[in-house]
């Protein structure tokens, strides 16, 4: 049915703000909300049932396992999940598709039920009875409204990733691995698409309610006016980014949808003259916008709170095996925590710019144009300057820190497994009379400790595997003072090292090995009791085991070796006794005593430690050692101490190197990389900053009569340079600021909650990050200066202009 007539301004041009449509939006619903948000709540509640009962079917045929593989996707076991139940593709499919269906359809009725609500609450009138009826009968075409934006949003993406692997099938060749660039390719197009299709067809549903038209009829109307106000839509949008945040939460949900649906009722209703709304004053704006930050800042901190609540309460460990729903509550918890700062600092701005208003005429007329009504196209750009900034500044801050906790991370890991000062033998060779430097070095102001070590390269086999390892030879009374081998070890216990006898004796709970997903193995009982008429000597060699050296080992090598605390491994050294033969293998036979657990792979998959007797005695080094390993108190200044080392041991035959440079090209490509990528992202910044020569110049040519008007009443071409440059140093400065105190709160809270990774794929639990005050100082300086330069030139175009080009087509 059409409105045409209705409404005495139909189809007059009504500006609107979104200042506005956030009031009225927040007025309607406290007014309508209960209206709203009941039948949404059915619908959802009828809708997860229908979607869940799939789901149920599969579990009463195939398990909780294969239900809970299903919904991951996983449809046989992989290596990083080697224990998912393997799922039929057909019994995948038949959950997969009523999930999607089913959710298509709740969507639909949401906003064929909103597009006649929304409109009800927004002109203030009673709503109709039988909406519901009515909502089912657009149901369909809204339905349509969605699959198109779905097919215009997989259309691309489908054809780029799946056509090279659907002829790849079709050849019989296995599937292709596609370059980044087409990825890339892929993805941002239909991106695009996406905002054009929100921007110019989001009022459909509107026009479906309204006029009962057909399904193109409203999407060629909704462009038809849309188009005109795409920039204050796309603003609108992005202001309520952070509540788009709820729409996920479950029942809560709902109200910040009908947010969003009823502040686009308000633009459509203004943008087609179909209402008959009295004009608000220019405080309801500001001060809608206000009131609905601090609601939103208010919102945020509460579910913020409850999700860091949550997160603290899921035990830690290196034991704990990596979960995909533990991910997502992490990042839950960080995303409402960084939302939460976005919207504070939304807040602080309006007074900022109060603040500056009030200090001098130039600074006073700059705050003036950043807040001022400009046109569409110019409050795009300039919106896009400060999202330019502020994203390159984030991005930027955030990956200085993320390169500096990799470097930290793999900093202490070197430390915790290495000593900080090195003495061996240029040759490599061992070396006798060690007892009188280990004292000499232990004398040394600022050593914590020093322990002499054999070390050498042999090849460790077991039952089962072979592997190359280095073995060190260690002093168990000193050796922890140096490296952290005993807080590394998470299967069994130091003390086995020494005393290896108790090694034949574990107990049945011992555990001994750890599983893929941190589940623990125990020792177990015994085998049965054997006869009693069995030989003694036939008992002795079947029950008794042999007592072996300690030995232990990384988990990576015990992976490989597969092997446990208790059993037994052998080491074969090619330098070995001369004999009628040659040279023999050096072979021994070792228990494993325990197994650590360092984080670094090439330490996990090589290290082997045994006492330092048994190492002298199995390499044969008559007394001698490989190296001393030495700790000092503060690891950054170890190279400042390796002369008074030198001087203390006396020995010229000995050299003595810190850990730097030992590691010394690790390091240096490091401190490299991070160099490059600070210039490399430092570009992103210029690039967001052409953006604000943009926006000064075309400020300029629109506000050429204004400052024409100031230089008539004596303002001077100095006093227009500094306004325009303090202009962009406002925008730069807003989008730095938010930039990099976004980055502060995103880096604090992957620190503090962690974003926990997969070790079997990345080999560390967690995203390593550090927080250094100077690295946000060096971005925040960096971006402020680039953001100064690119002001210059347009300021110096405004303060040329002459008041008689200005106000000559006035």
């Amino acid at each position: 049915m059409s409105h045409s007539g209705r409404w005495a301004s139909e189809g007059v041009d009504q500006p609107w703000t979104i200042g506005e449509a956030i009031g009225v939006a927040m007025r309607a619903l406290r007014s309508r909300g209960l209206a709203l948000f009941v039948p949404l709540l059915l619908a959802q509640v009828v809708i997860n049932a229908l979607a869940a009962i799939p789901g149920l079917v599969l579990r009463q045929h195939y398990g909780q396992s294969a239900l809970q593989a299903a919904l991951l996707g996983l449809t046989a076991p992989s290596k990083a999940n080697p224990f998912v139940e393997p799922v039929p593709q057909a019994a995948l499919i038949a959950l997969v598709a009523p999930l999607v269906f089913f959710t298509l359809v709740g969507d639909a009725f949401n906003v064929s039920f909103l597009g006649e609500a929304v409109l009800s609450a927004i002109r203030n009138e009673d709503r109709k009875p039988g909406i519901v009826g009515r909502s089912l009968r657009r149901m369909p075409r809204v339905l349509a409204w969605r699959v198109v934006w779905l097919l215009a949003l997989g259309l691309w993406p489908a054809i780029i990733e799946g056509v090279p692997r659907l002829v790849a099938g079709y050849r019989g060749e296995p599937a292709p691995d596609l370059p980044w660039f087409v990825h890339i390719a892929a993805i941002l197009p239909p991106l695009v698409l996406q905002l054009v299709y929100q921007l110019l067809f989001t009022w459909a549903p509107f026009y479906l309610a309204d006029d009962d038209v057909s399904l193109v009829t409203a999407m060629r109307r909704s462009y038809k006016v849309s188009r005109e106000y795409v920039g204050t839509i796309w603003l609108y949008l992005l202001a309520l980014q952070p509540v788009a945040l709820f729409i996920l939460l479950p029942v809560v949900g709902i109200f910040p949808l009908a947010i969003v649906w009823l502040g686009l009722g308000y633009g459509y209703v203004r943008a087609t003259g179909r209402n008959d709304l009295a004009w608000f004053a220019p405080e309801f704006a500001s001060q809608s916008i206000r009131t609905f930050l601090r609601v939103t800042l208010g919102a945020l901190v509460l579910v913020a709170a409850g999700l860091d609540f949550w997160v603290l309460s899921i035990p830690e460990g290196r034991t704990s095996g990596f979960s995909v729903g533990d991910l997502v509550l992490r990042v839950c918890a960080i995303s409402f925590s960084v939302a939460a700062v976005v919207v504070c600092l939304a807040l602080l701005l309006p007074y900022i710019l109060d603040r500056l208003e009030g200090e001098r005429f130039t600074t006073y007329v700059a705050a003036r144009h950043v807040r001022s009504q400009k046109s569409g196209f110019l409050t795009i750009i300039s919106v896009l300057s400060i999202c330019g900034v502020a994203m390159s500044s984030c991005a930027l801050s955030s990956v200085v820190s993320v390169m500096g906790g990799f470097s930290a991370d793999l900093k202490r890991k070197i430390l915790g497994n290495n000593a900080h000062i090195v003495i061996d033998t240029v040759e490599g060779v061992p070396w006798a009379d060690y007892d009188r430097t280990v004292d000499a070095v232990r004398k040394v102001p600022r050593v914590i400790g020093a322990t002499p070590v054999v070390h050498g390269e042999v090849m460790a086999s077991s039952a089962s595997n072979l592997a190359g390892v280095i073995v060190e030879g260690i002093d168990p009374k000193s050796i922890n003072q140096v490296i952290e081998l005993t807080h590394n070890i998470e299967v069994g216990k130091f003390e086995y090292l020494e005393h290896p006898e108790k090694l034949t004796r574990l107990p049945p709970s011992e555990v001994i090995g750890l599983g893929p997903g941190g589940e623990q193995y125990l020792k177990g009982g015994d085998a049965p009791s054997l006869q009693d008429d069995l030989d003694p000597d036939v008992r002795a060699v079947i029950v008794q085991k042999p007592d072996r050296p300690g030995l232990i080992l990384g988990r990576e090598l015990a992976k490989t070796l597969h092997v446990y605390v208790g059993d037994e491994i052998t080491l074969v050294s090619p330098l070995g006794d001369l004999g009628p033969m040659g040279v023999m293998p050096r072979t021994k036979r070792f228990r494993v005593a325990a197994i650590f657990y360092s984080g670094m792979y090439q330490y996990d998959a090589m290290s082997v430690y045994t006492m330092l007797d048994d190492a002298m005695d199995y390499f044969a080094t008559n007394g001698k050692i490989s190296a001393v390993y030495v700790k000092v108190d503060d690891a950054e200044n170890a190279e400042h101490l390796t002369d008074e080392v030198k001087a203390a041991v006396g020995r010229p035959e000995l050299q003595i190197r810190d850990w730097r440079e030992i590691n010394k090209n690790l390091f240096s490509a490091l401190k490299l990389e991070r160099y490059a990528t600070f210039i490399i992202l430092s570009i992103a910044i210029m690039v967001a900053s052409f953006c604000i020569v943009c926006t000064l110049l075309l400020m300029v040519t629109e506000k050429g009569k204004e400052i024409a008007i100031l230089k008539a009443i004596g303002a001077s071409d100095r006093a227009i340079l500094r306004i325009f440059m303090i202009e962009g140093m406002i925008i730069g400065g807003i989008g730095t600021i938010g930039g990099v105190v976004t980055g502060l709160a995103l880096c604090t809270g992957l620190k503090w909650f962690g974003i926990r990774l997969d070790p079997e794929v990345y080999y560390i639990d967690r995203l390593p990050i550090t927080v250094n005050a100077s690295d946000f100082i060096a971005v925040a300086l960096a971006a402020l200066t680039i953001c100064t330069l690119s002001t210059v030139y347009p300021a110096y175009a405004a303060s040329k202009l002459r008041p008689v080009d200005g106000l000559r087509y006035e």
